[in-house]
Parts: C-alpha cells; sequence; structure tokens
C-alpha cells in the first residue's frame, strides 16, 4: 500500500483553485480526502486547507469558505484605503497591508478549538518561517516534543499564512527543552541542540525541570550561542548539572511559510522518509494555485530599487520555492508525484485571472472557480490523474 501523500502550495484567495480541483478529485475517489491521504501538508493558504480537511471537511465546503469569507481577510485592495489607517497609528507608515483580525476570525471559526495534535489521521504538516532563527517551522501533528508544544489549529495555519506586507508577523509562545552540560553558580551551559545564534536567548527565563535544582528559575541576561553558554541574573541556589534538563520559554516570529516552502511537498516526502518509508513507497498529489504569467521585462528588473520591488518580490520568492521543491520531490520520488496546476491567463476561459493574492472580487473568485473547472476535466489532466490512482491502488 503506497503512503500517500496531498501537498497543498500558497497563494492567498487564490486557494479557491486548490479547493475547486480538490472538489473533482474528492467526487472522483468517492471518498473524503482525510481517509484517502496518509499525509497532508499545506502552506499558507494550502494550510488552512490542509487542516480543514485534515478535520474532515469537505472541499465544497472550502470554498464557499473562500466565497464568502475573503472579504474578512482582504477587506480593501488599495493600500490608500482608510481602513489602514489603524495599522499605520500602530506600525508606521510601513505597516502591513492588513491587519490580520479578519484572518484570525476565519481560521477560528474554520478550525474551532481543535489542536494540532487533536489530528491523528491523516498526518498534518504546516510550513511557516521563523524570523528570529531564520528557519523554517515545520508544524507536525505527530511530534509532541516540538517547542511549539499542543499550539491550536487555527494558530498554525495563522503562523504559516502571515505573508510579509499583507499581514504583522505572529508571536507565538516556544519552549527549548534540553539536558544541561555543565553549571556554574552563575552560569549554564545548553546542550548541543540549543541555538548557536548569539544572544539568542537574551532576556528569556529559563526554568529547571528535572534533576539537580529542580524548580530553580532565573534570567538569561546574556547567551553566548558559540559556547551555548548562559549568563544569569542571580546566581544558582543549587547549581545544576548534567543529570539536570531545562526549559527555556521564548517566541517564535512566525510569517510565512512561503518563503521556505510556497509549495511543501519535498517537506513531506522528507518527512515520510524519516518515518520509515522508502522512496518507491511514496505518491504525492501536489495541487498549485496558479502559475502567475504577468511578465517583468528585463528594463524594469534592471532599473528598479527597493520601492518598485516591494511588493512583485513576494510572488516571485513564492513562484521559485514553489518551482523548487517540485523540482526536489520529482527527483525523489520521480513518476509517482502528480502536479495539478494551470497558467493564470485567458486560455482556459479567455477571461482575466488576477494572480494577486488579494482579490476577493465575485469576479475574479468565479473566474477562478470555473478555469479551474475547465483545467481538471480537460482529457490530458483526466488522464494523467487517472494514472495517479490507479498506481495509489
Amino acid at each position: 500500500m503506497p503512503f500517500r501523500i496531498l501537498s497543498l502550495d500558497g497563494g492567498g484567495i487564490r486557494g479557491v483553485v486548490t479547493a475547486t480541483i480538490l472538489a473533482a478529485i474528492e467526487q472522483r475517489i468517492n471518498q473524503p480526502l482525510n481517509q484517502y491521504f496518509n499525509l497532508i501538508a499545506g502552506t499558507s493558504t494550502g494550510s488552512l486547507l490542509a487542516a480543514a480537511i485534515a478535520r474532515g471537511c469537505h472541499s465544497k465546503e472550502i470554498i464557499d469558505l473562500y466565497k464568502q469569507k475573503g472579504k474578512l481577510i482582504f477587506p480593501y485592495q488599495s493600500r490608500f484605503s482608510l481602513q489602514r489607517i489603524p495599522l499605520i497609528l500602530k506600525y508606521g507608515l510601513s505597516a502591513p497591508k492588513f491587519s490580520d483580525s479578519g484572518l484570525i476570525q476565519v481560521l477560528k471559526e474554520a478550525l474551532g478549538d481543535t489542536k494540532l495534535l487533536d489530528i491523528t489521521k491523516p498526518q498534518l504538516l504546516i510550513v511557516s518561517y521563523d524570523t528570529i532563527t531564520r528557519e523554517p517551522i515545520i508544524f507536525k501533528s505527530w511530534r509532541q516534543d516540538k517547542g511549539y508544544g499542543d499550539v491550536p489549529l487555527w494558530e498554525a495555519c495563522l503562523c504559516s499564512a502571515s505573508a510579509p506586507s499583507y499581514f504583522p508577523a505572529h508571536k507565538l509562545e516556544k519552549r527549548v527543552n534540553g539536558i544541561v552540560k555543565n553549571g556554574t553558580p552563575q552560569t549554564i551551559t545548553l546542550d548541543d541542540d540549543a541555538s548557536a545564534i548569539e544572544n539568542i536567548y537574551n532576556d528569556t527565563q529559563i526554568r529547571i525541570t528535572n534533576g539537580t535544582g529542580n524548580g530553580q528559575t532565573r534570567t538569561i541576561n546574556k547567551y553566548a550561542g558559540t559556547n551555548r553558554l548562559a549568563f544569569l541574573d542571580s546566581s544558582w541556589t543549587k547549581i545544576p548539572d548534567n543529570t539536570s534538563t531545562y526549559s527555556i520559554k521564548c517566541i517564535y516570529s512566525a510569517i510565512d511559510g512561503g518563503v521556505a516552502a510556497n509549495n511543501p511537498s519535498s517537506c513531506a516526502v522528507a518527512e515520510a522518509l524519516r518515518l520509515g518509508y522508502k522512496a518507491e513507497e511514496i505518491t504525492v498529489l501536489s495541487v498549485g494555485t496558479g502559475h502567475r504569467t504577468r511578465v517583468i521585462p528585463f528594463e524594469q528588473a534592471q532599473s528598479w530599487g527597493l520601492i518598485q520591488w516591494a511588493q512583485p518580490l513576494i510572488g516571485i520568492l513564492f513562484d521559485a520555492s514553489s518551482n523548487i521543491h517540485e523540482y526536489i520531490t520529482n527527483q525523489i520520488i520521480h513518476n509517482q508525484a502528480l502536479r495539478l496546476q494551470f497558467k493564470l491567463d485567458r486560455e482556459l476561459i479567455n477571461k482575466p485571472l488576477n494572480d494577486d493574492i488579494d482579490d476577493v472580487s465575485q469576479d475574479n473568485i468565479c473566474n477562478l472557480i470555473e478555469a479551474t473547472e475547465v483545467y481538471i476535466n480537460q482529457p490530458k489532466v483526466q488522464v494523467a490523474l487517472q494514472e495517479f490512482l490507479r498506481i495509489n491502488q
């Protein structure tokens, strides 16, 4: 029996493309997607889709969510909207385009009180990125030992969907746990799994959770990352030693996972391999939100500066990330992966398809759905899908 992975890209409101493709597949297999796939991975809007499907939602329900709730997430299109004034007063002129309040409301309504570790089957993977450690955050529903703990599912999705320049970064509590290597009256040496970044734990609290010195809490004044040596605000009452364990309370500064893996397929494949599956046992259905076709001519790319690049750069980074991860996935599992995505041009329905992630106009959403329905019913796509379903029997 193959280990089936469903991978869902980011793309804002264009997640309705993914949901429409999945609705057709759900009808084709006559089975809920959370029963068919073993692991579902999502980034940004794909994390909402992945989480909702893992909870048992049908794809058509998610299509309705995009149609009915899109304007809560993206309430206006112009950065000069009067509705943006509170954000400017809070963050300054360079404030994010949107508050995350509407996004939070939609995520909470869609995902309820479910927590990440409540999802046991299928396994769920969500990608975000931490601006403090400059590393991806890979939320995994089967890993109870990670620093993010049993985070609410809506909050993991918020971390994944907080696109730079569109939404504020999200602060998420984090626990760094480990075994003490050594202690002196006013220092503690952390284990090799602790960060090697200089001063990253400054002004955080460290608590001894077991062994010698159990129960003591101190504040780290300075952290020498190279030696993993923490200098404390006050002396230990009882000096911890290598029988002691510790926990540091700090935070993630989480932004959209698209900066790391807008297409999370290779992340999911890597996890399947870590779980013990062989490459030949793994299959991947990877669904995109539409391929941007807007050209940036050489003359513009050559002459643009910070202001001109600010907005299009996000899309370029996300596109490049998707293409690279598709390449990696194909190199690992070869013809056992199917990528479903089409160009956002007039070819399918001779109507405009806006590649902006925040165009929630009814015309654009309806056009995206219509183009997707034409795409998924094309003979070559049906043949490819039939072959994918065959190898998954």
